[in-house]
């Protein structure tokens, strides 16, 4: 079946949230997935909030003028609730919102802003091709869900997370490949596995979604182009830079 890729922007908003709750998902190495409730502070904040495409995010900022882009997990406007996947860094650079998500008391204060928009997919693809680092992950997550259980295609991760442990449902259809970072060239493991694709029977009928850092957007686009997808009708997107 053919589907559709559509973008939607959306007016800004700023919500006073808190953090609800926070469970610890899964570790490698020094890094964690921790998943963040945040919860309204007053009853309403959430009157409005609208997050239909599988990678929609927003910005939350915990403490003043430091915040992050994090992608919606999953979210209820009439409970009053938004998760996120929050990767937690170790080391020397451990960031603000990763220490926040895993030791704030329940309770600590949030604003959160967006979505500013959403890219929207509606229909059915007839195959997929997601590929992505650990900062992807929860996007992937959200499509994996929206796309159901009988899609096709190519599921590349670039991830020292053991899928399983967080938690990640792979339709059978989909050819799963784990691939090991390399913090010298991060995304560079993903941009050899999009090459090795083979091009799809009819390009209006695959889905491509490839986001990781910011050097994998060249070599995605390369690879619509060489399997003959429009760009406007895929998701390849920089999600961090080195």
């Amino acid at each position: 079946m053919l589907y559709d890729l559509t973008r939607h922007p959306f007016p800004p908003a700023a919500r006073r949230m808190a953090l609800g709750a926070r469970t610890v998902l899964a570790a490698a190495g020094e890094q964690r997935f921790v998943r963040v409730r945040l919860v309204e502070a007053e009853p309403g904040e959430l009157s409005g909030f609208i997050a239909p495409g599988g990678g929609d995010h927003v910005r939350v900022e915990v403490v003043d003028g430091a915040d992050r882009t994090e992608t919606i997990v999953a979210h209820s406007v009439e409970e009053g609730w938004v998760d996120l996947d929050v990767l937690v860094h170790g080391g020397a650079r451990p960031g603000v919102i990763g220490p926040w998500a895993a030791e704030a008391p329940i309770g600590s204060p949030a604003v959160m802003r967006g979505p500013k928009g959403s890219v929207v997919l509606t229909g059915t693809p007839g195959e997929v091709v997601l590929a992505g680092d650990d900062s992807a992950l929860p996007a992937i997550r959200r499509y994996l869900r929206m796309l159901g259980p009988s899609i096709t295609g190519h599921l590349l991760l670039e991830t020292g997370f053991d899928p399983a442990a967080l938690g990640l449902v792979m339709p059978r259809g989909l050819r799963v490949s784990i691939l090991a970072p390399d913090p010298q060239a991060p995304s560079a493991a993903l941009a050899a596995a999009l090459a090795a694709v083979p091009p799809p029977t009819d390009p209006l009928e695959r889905f491509v979604f490839a986001c990781g850092e910011q050097s994998l957007v060249a070599p995605a686009r390369a690879a619509l182009a060489a399997w003959g997808i429009d760009v406007e009708r895929a998701v390849a997107k920089g999600y961090w830079r080195r």
